[in-house]
């Protein structure tokens, strides 16, 4: 889907084929290109209304698009290496980081990584829950590690006046802090490809090197600054 700034979308669903095609939405003042992270044998066939036979007869895989959302970076990024650092611990290394456009990432398994079928199910009919159980798992893996890396931050003055909200039975709840946001794992959602405009921030959506994610600032997002 292409997003047009504050005139919103085009049609939906819509596919590039060429590269030209890109610069032909860019001169008609698009801002930025959604894609789905499901992968499908021809995204033309989608409507609304489709049933889950339906749109699982139509897709052919998906990648697992894991969004960190916090209204802090330096929450993000901390949350992100945890990540990270998570799927490292089970030895997958095919993956990739982009910022989000706002104050977070999205780190992204492309769908090569995963089995071909669980317990004799084909991956590809597996979406959303599969995904939503593999984001959760990381989440339990890391809540300890986050909460303690959060509190050690001199900056969490921030977020002292909604700190109380945070707290769950005297423990700091790291995940009223900075989230995996289930949102973006679900049926017919998308997301901002890398190098699209966040109309709302001005920023880009740019990839990132695993060792940047520490030393990354809002202004190496910013339009001027982006090749």
């Amino acid at each position: 889907a292409v997003k047009f700034g504050d005139k919103g979308f085009g049609k939906r669903p819509d596919i590039l084929q060429y590269e030209g095609d890109v610069k032909a939405f860019a001169e008609m003042g698009a801002t930025s290109f959604h894609a789905s992270e499901e992968r499908w044998k021809d995204p033309l066939q989608l409507r609304p209304g489709m049933l889950t036979k339906e749109l699982d007869a139509l897709r052919k895989g998906f990648d697992l698009v894991i969004d960190v959302d916090s209204k802090f970076l330096d929450y993000s990024k901390i949350c992100a290496n945890l990540i990270l650092e998570a799927l490292k611990y089970h030895d997958i290394s095919n993956f990739g980081v982009k910022f989000s456009g706002r104050a977070g990432f999205h780190i992204i398994i492309p769908f090569e990584t995963f089995p071909k079928e669980i317990n004799g199910k084909p991956i590809a009919s597996l979406f959303p829950e599969g995904a939503r159980v593999v984001a959760n798992y990381i989440k339990h893996l890391m809540k300890d590690h986050l909460r303690k890396q959060l509190l050690q931050l001199s900056s969490l003055d921030e977020f002292s006046k909604n700190f109380e909200q945070a707290v769950v039975n005297t423990t700091l709840d790291p995940f009223k802090i900075v989230d995996i946001d289930s949102v973006l794992i679900s049926s017919r959602h998308m997301f901002r490809m890398p190098y699209s405009i966040n109309e709302k921030s001005g920023l880009v959506s740019i990839p990132l090197a695993h060792h940047e994610i520490s030393t990354f600032s809002l202004n190496a997002a910013k339009v001027e600054n982006v090749e």
